[in-house]
């Protein structure tokens, strides 16, 4: 990957040198927002003259030209509060202040007749929002057609939460689902897994290249993705975003970052949660295990300020986070406890992060503004182990680093704003096991082949449970995604003809790098017979089998990635607005382009096409390929919008729309298809005598110098192994979700109601199905059957023939409801509600993400439809802030949810599987108002003026607050004896539950210093 590096390295030098002459731009995907309106006298239109826009925050100006119909249009500025000049032809002058939020277009019309009244739509309002004070008039969106909901500075500021993860808040809209596991959180949205997210900062993508969770650094981690202090505000698009949002199926999130002001100033922060105040889960009580210990320590700082006044501002921050938990060890066949004593007990599993992110911001002149930053996280998380019968020895070390740099550049022009950045990011998941050198060893029981003869017949595959890990882990991972963005978004404002266009196109190159290096099975692991059965060895120290595999060189790939869009906002009338876009996307190498199918791999799936009772699932010429696998070339997605304002006073607007929107496949999908058949897996089994044994030819006689690596490798190194022959379609479609919706808002005062009906489907989702496989799902002309030409050995590979099936398919369909009345200190309150009435169905594999396999059935298409895993029938999220006597404050989540649903499984041969049928029983929340997950989590926070404008606030947060038990596994078994027609019956336990969602009840307190 070096070379690879110092190109792009270079080629970002070279792109830095160009930006600086050309006319380029700072602020895209989403992170800016749209001031706009018209200037009048007395009603009349004003044509010429000059408006001004100014940042009260940083002094940067920008001028415009008032158009010939009094019209006017600023794009790209960053949300905040800005004062509003203008100046007319004939030297009148009207001035107001306002604040416009992210992703917004914010409308205000004046009149130099009367400009102490202002006609906008506005919440007349002074908010304190720590270290942003609001002096100007909140304008609020009422005429987007998106789905959209906007979480502001305050919201991230005081809503409680026991870490600082910005992403915890966009659980506040419609359809979207935070959920937070014992060893990562997930954000997932529209009935999708957490892969069909895209999250934009400053406009740079983070989506995840190769591995799950959507956004990069986020699969297997329980950190959080982005310095909280660094966030200024975020919005969450949970259906019809614009052609300029890319690679997502569900919802968007798009965040801005701060920046430095005229004003120095900063703030320091800790926060403490000791053990003592997380309650202990429902599971471990009744075994009877101590609680475990879980203590975090949040601290950090952050600082801003100007260099030049008006003119160069700096920001930084720091945020480190340090948790320890315990983790039990522990058996579920307590009658070996004693063997394994020593290991046993509680061992701590520490997790550490640190967070760095800085900005410069530049205002080279009122046309010009130029902004460099800059992201460094890192973390550990030392976790694999415990919750049942592995051994701290096995754990593993997660690390992951992430890199991101972001250069934009701005240029505003009378009528047009460019808006050019290069954006650099690298994203490194590496775990590796804490103890390499100890061989792994595993302890079962193995069941009885044949129950009804009275001898113990010994199988090495029929095992009946799986009692204890220990000794060394089994693998090494390196994986790494780098790439280097170019993008310039060019927008034209108030273009007349036939009303009034807002026209923006933009085009995007990205460069990118997949490293992907898999150490699975690197260490030898031996299984042992517990019950030293004597029908076996008689011993449980002697192992019945050892497994190793050889290594596989690492993959290093090169994707480049090309996109553009078009997108015309226009407003017909002064109440109909149309937003029409159309957006292309093109990877030449997303899932394996250049990969050549070895001639071993050609030869046994060919020879199983034309094996007697193979039955036809694919063409296996669509799957075989010669190194010029053409890339998907059909990702157009045509996006239609509009909104009518009713009364035409920006109160009660009708909206919707439609569009299609392409996501992309993981690189680790496509990986296997390199990767598997070179994985070669070699198993010896061992027996008192060696020969035939326990279902197994060629059995080895059992010799204690197999214990030793050199007595090991020779035994090893005569074994030829088995590899998987997976295989990717050729062109294989990208998955793509066609969204609909339409809705209606109501703005009352200072409260915004809205209503929507959504639908969504998702078209070419993809799963392993298996090749070799008859019409009763069996297994058939497996390649070990087959005799290899050139060695005359049977061919090196498992029974299983995979192959990438996309053929999956899921519906989504949605009524939104939602009350949105922000927080003003004038007031003393604000709040939020937000209701999803939603039913998801899917066919296909039951998992999630990019590891899809189905067993159970031969294909997709052969699959039953079953309610979609993450999607509940009803969701309740509301927030709110009040301000309470003596300065305190208080603010609330309440989280309600109907429950996710879970399968029953009749255990009766040839009796359907029940998938996601039955759903939690639910509990009371207040009478009458019953719920299967039951969350409320509060802060109260005390604030304290000190000398000079200085401050220090103390918080208490408490998550889960009434200990609602909410769980996350039940017991899944419908009857008993199920094949026994005699002694068949109902399993009373069925339901049940198994498995608990975190957090259980949790204190923490914290301390913030502002200056």
């Amino acid at each position: 990957m070096t070379t690879r590096i110092r190109t792009l390295g270079t080629a970002s030098a070279l792109a830095v040198a160009a930006s600086m002459m050309l006319a380029g731009g700072a602020m895209a995907q989403g992170s800016t927002s749209t001031l706009r309106g018209a200037i009048t006298d007395a009603g009349a239109a004003e044509s010429g003259g000059t408006i001004t826009v100014t940042d009260t925050a940083t002094g940067y100006v920008t001028r415009s030209r008032i158009g010939t119909n009094g019209a006017y249009t600023f794009s790209g500025l960053r949300p905040g509060t800005y004062r509003v000049d203008v100046t007319t032809a004939d030297g009148q002058t009207a001035t107001d202040t306002v604040t416009i939020t992210l992703g917004g277009v914010a409308t205000l019309n004046l009149d130099v007749a009367s400009p102490a009244a202002p006609t906008a739509p506005a919440d007349a309002s002074a908010a304190d929002l720590g270290e942003i004070v609001v002096t100007g008039r909140r304008i609020f969106e009422v005429r987007t057609s998106e789905v959209a909901t906007n979480v502001s500075r305050q919201q991230i500021n005081d809503l409680p939460q026991i870490n600082r993860n910005f992403l915890n808040f966009a659980a506040l809209a419609p359809g979207v689902v935070v959920q937070e596991g014992d060893t990562e959180r997930t954000i997932s949205a529209g009935g999708q897994p957490s892969i069909a997210v895209n999250v934009f900062i400053d406009g740079q993508s983070q989506k995840s290249t190769i591995l799950d969770g959507g956004i990069a650094g986020q699969d297997d981690s329980r950190g959080n993705p982005f310095p909280q202090a660094a966030v200024q505000e975020f919005r969450v698009i949970s259906q019809n975003f614009k052609a300029e949002y890319e690679q997502a199926g569900s919802s968007i999130i798009t965040s801005v970052t701060r920046s430095g002001t005229n004003d120095f100033g900063g703030d320091m922060f800790v926060q403490y949660q000791p053990s003592d105040w997380v309650a202990q889960d429902i599971f471990s009580q009744r075994r009877g295990a101590a609680p475990a210990k879980l203590d975090r320590l949040q601290y950090g700082g952050s600082v801003g300020g100007p260099i030049i006044e008006d003119k160069l501002h700096y920001f930084l921050t720091y945020e480190r986070k340090d948790e320890t938990r315990e983790r039990q060890v522990f058996l579920n066949r307590t009658e070996y406890a004693a063997q394994f004593a020593n290991q046993l007990g509680t061992f701590e599993a520490p997790f550490e992060q640190d967070l760095f992110f800085g900005k410069l911001s530049w205002q080279v002149d009122d046309r010009q503004r130029i902004d460099l930053s800059a992201t460094y996280r890192t973390e550990a998380d030392i976790r694999d182990f415990g919750n049942g019968a592995t051994a701290f020895s096995r754990a593993n070390q997660i690390n992951q680093e992430t890199t991101g740099i972001v250069l934009k550049h701005q240029f505003q022009g009378d009528s047009f704003v460019n808006e050019f950045s290069i954006d650099y990011l690298d994203s490194l998941y590496n775990p590796v096991a804490l103890n390499f050198t100890d061989v792994g060893q595993t302890f079962v029981i193995y069941r009885d082949n044949v129950a009804a003869t009275p001898a113990f017949d010994f199988n090495y595959n029929n095992t009946e449970a799986t009692v204890f890990n220990q000794g060394g882990g089994t693998n090494n991972q390196n994986i790494q995604q780098q790439s280097l963005t170019f993008k310039n978004d060019l927008t034209f404002n108030a273009i007349e003809f036939g009303g009034t266009h807002t026209i923006k196109v933009g085009v995007k190159y990205s460069m990118q790098d997949y490293y992907v290096q898999k150490d699975f099975n690197r260490n030898p692991q031996f299984t042992y017979d517990i019950t030293a059965n004597p029908a076996i060895f008689g011993s449980a120290t002697i192992p019945t089998r050892v497994t190793l595999n050889l290594p596989v060189e690492p993959t290093d790939a090169q994707n480049n990635v090309f996109g553009i869009y078009i997108q015309d906002d226009w407003q017909v009338t002064d109440k109909l607005e149309l937003n029409l876009g159309l957006r292309w996307d093109y990877e030449d190498n997303a899932v394996n382009s250049d990969y050549t199918t070895p001639q071993t791999v050609r030869e046994v799936v060919t020879r199983i096409a034309g094996a007697p009772g193979h039955v036809p699932w694919v063409n296996i010429n669509d799957y075989l390929t010669d190194g010029g696998r053409e890339p998907f070339k059909d990702a157009w997605q045509p996006r239609v919008g509009f909104s009518y304002d009713i009364f035409g006073d920006e109160r009660t607007v009708l909206f919707g729309g439609a569009g299609r929107y392409y996501d992309r496949i993981g690189f680790n999908f496509a990986f296997d298809e390199r990767y598997k058949p070179f994985q070669l897996s070699r198993t010896i089994f061992f027996s008192p005598n060696g020969g035939t044994f326990g279902g197994q030819t060629n059995t080895v006689a059992w010799n204690e110098t197999y214990r030793t690596a050199a007595g090991l490798d020779a035994l090893l190194g005569g074994t030829q192994g088995r590899g998987e022959i997976f295989l990717v379609k050729n062109e294989a479609p990208s998955p793509f979700t066609d969204q609909f919706n339409l809705g209606v808002r109501q703005k009352i005062g200072d409260i915004q109601t809205s209503l929507t009906f959504s639908y969504a489907k998702t078209q070419n989702e993809f799963q392993w199905s298996r090749l070799n496989v008859n019409q009763l799902n069996q297994v058939i002309n497996r390649p070990s059957s087959f005799t290899n030409a050139a060695t005359n050995q049977p061919y090196a590979f498992n029974d299983s023939v995979f192959y990438s099936d996309h053929e999956r398919e899921r519906t989504y369909m949605a009524m939104f409801f939602q009350i949105d009345r922000p927080y003003t200190a004038e007031s003393g309150y604000g709040y939020q509600l937000t209701y999803t009435l939603a039913d998801g169905e899917q066919n296909g594999s039951r998992d999630q993400g990019l590891g899809n396999f189905d067993f159970d059935y031969p294909n997709v298409g052969l699959s039953p439809t079953f309610n979609s895993p993450g999607v509940e029938r009803h969701r309740i999220v509301a927030s709110g802030t009040l301000d309470l006597p003596f300065d305190f404050r208080l603010s609330s989540i309440i989280t309600l949810g109907s429950g996710r649903p879970f399968t029953g499984f009749p255990g009766i041969n040839g009796t359907p599987i029940e998938w996601n049928a039955y759903y939690p029983e639910k509990k009371a929340f207040l009478p009458g108002l019953n719920f299967a997950y039951r969350q409320v989590d509060l802060r109260l926070t005390r604030p304290i003026e000190l000398w000079n404008g200085n401050s220090v606030e103390f918080t208490l947060d408490a998550i889960n607050v009434f200990n609602f038990r909410n769980y996350s596994g039940f017991n899944q078994t419908l009857n008993l004896d199920g094949n026994n027609a005699a002694l068949r019956r109902p399993n009373p336990l069925f339901g049940a539950p198994t498995a608990q969602f975190v957090p259980t009840q949790s204190f923490q307190v914290g301390m913030r210093y502002v200056f």
